[in-house]
């Protein structure tokens, strides 16, 4: 008999693919946030560049399949949103991405 914290075989399997979902969206947000401190950082943010990125990225890193849409749906969920009520440089949107990653709150 199994102690009841400790987790059975189904259970198991989903917390180590979420966790593996976590690091795969850090992976994707460390990326996204890089690109956007180097390639026009000055140029306005925008969601459509926000989802746009996180699927590029996504792609780049894991391909298509079941891990890419997990850790694409997860880096999305992490990623903090755009509002277009307050302008927001891209430069200035990588440094949120860092303050996410670093576990800080914004």
């Amino acid at each position: 008999m199994t102690h009841r914290t400790q987790l059975n075989q189904a259970e198991e399997h989903l917390r180590r693919a979420r966790a593996q979902a976590q690091g795969d969206a850090h992976a994707i947000l460390d990326k996204v946030a890089d690109r956007y401190r180097r390639v026009r950082h000055a140029s306005p943010m925008t969601k459509g560049n926000r989802e746009a990125r996180i699927c590029t990225v996504s792609v780049e890193l894991f391909g298509y399949g079941p891990r890419a849409e997990a850790a694409e749906r997860e880096a999305l969920r992490l990623a903090p949103p755009v509002d277009p009520r307050l302008p927001i440089t891209r430069g200035e949107y990588a440094v949120k991405l860092h303050t996410v990653l670093s576990g800080r709150s914004l």
